[in-house]
């Protein structure tokens, strides 16, 4: 029994020192970014571990980040808020979101490109199945989570031609009119990659007045400069 104590004492410690950090006393859920903090931290645990298994001949790198990945897929359940289905818009599968309740009027669209590093990441992912899900339901809004074509198997511009081809087959107004969008009130967004095929795609359609939420463009980045090596464990604000 005291082995135990002793044992359970000890992982207890490691806990709260891993969990831990220093928090202002302005935040207002402290616990959340405790949770999401952690969670990056262990995102990069797991980023050396497949590094590590690709070292030792397992697997390459970026298979084996895809498959760990995946596993945060979800299938496209409905709840009491929203339905969620799965389609193709010209050949290129997306995963819709519609509210249940009845709408006054139209209601607003939102087109979103998921991030990844044009390499990792779908729709299907538990983050952006919750995303789109919160979204739709709080705005009333119809939400489409596009997927698109991913390397290292496909290169630029596939992804580009991918996201530009489901976004011009969304457009059509009888693809508005099945799912009751109000051509007068489409945006267009995404993070990361996303953000990135975003800005790409706004530039080929702009003529059509898009709603433009958020451009987002691709910076070279170095993870060895002084000012990212000093704060990248820093807050997540």
């Amino acid at each position: 029994m005291g082995r135990k104590a002793l044992l359970l004492l000890i992982m207890g410690v490691f806990v709260a020192y891993y969990i831990y950090i220093s928090l202002p006393e302005n935040i207002e859920e402290p616990w959340k970014l405790l949770c999401m903090t952690t969670s990056m931290k262990t995102n990069r645990c797991g980023k050396y571990r497949i590094l590590c298994a690709e070292l030792l001949g397992i697997n390459h790198f970026l298979n084996m980040a895809t498959f760990f990945v995946s596993l945060q897929e979800v299938p496209p359940m409905s709840d009491e808020n929203v339905t969620v289905m799965e389609t193709t818009f010209n050949n290129i599968p997306v995963r819709i979101y519609v509210p249940k309740r009845k709408p006054e009027r139209l209601r607003r669209g939102l087109f979103y490109v998921h991030g990844g590093g044009w390499r990792l990441g779908s729709a299907a992912l538990f983050s952006y199945d919750f995303l789109s899900r919160r979204t739709a339901d709080r705005l009333d809004a119809v939400v489409i989570s596009a997927n698109y074509r991913i390397a290292p198997k496909y290169h630029f511009p596939n992804h580009f031609e991918d996201v530009y081809n489901s976004l011009k087959w969304f457009l059509h107004q009888n693809v508005l009119d099945k799912y009751g969008v109000d051509p007068e009130r489409i945006g267009i967004s995404g993070d990361s990659a996303g953000g990135n095929l975003v800005a790409a795609v706004t530039q080929q359609v702009r003529c059509l007045d898009l709603l433009l939420l958020k451009k987002y463009f691709t910076l070279k980045y170095l993870f060895q400069t002084l000012t990212y090596q000093s704060n990248y464990v820093m807050l997540i604000c």
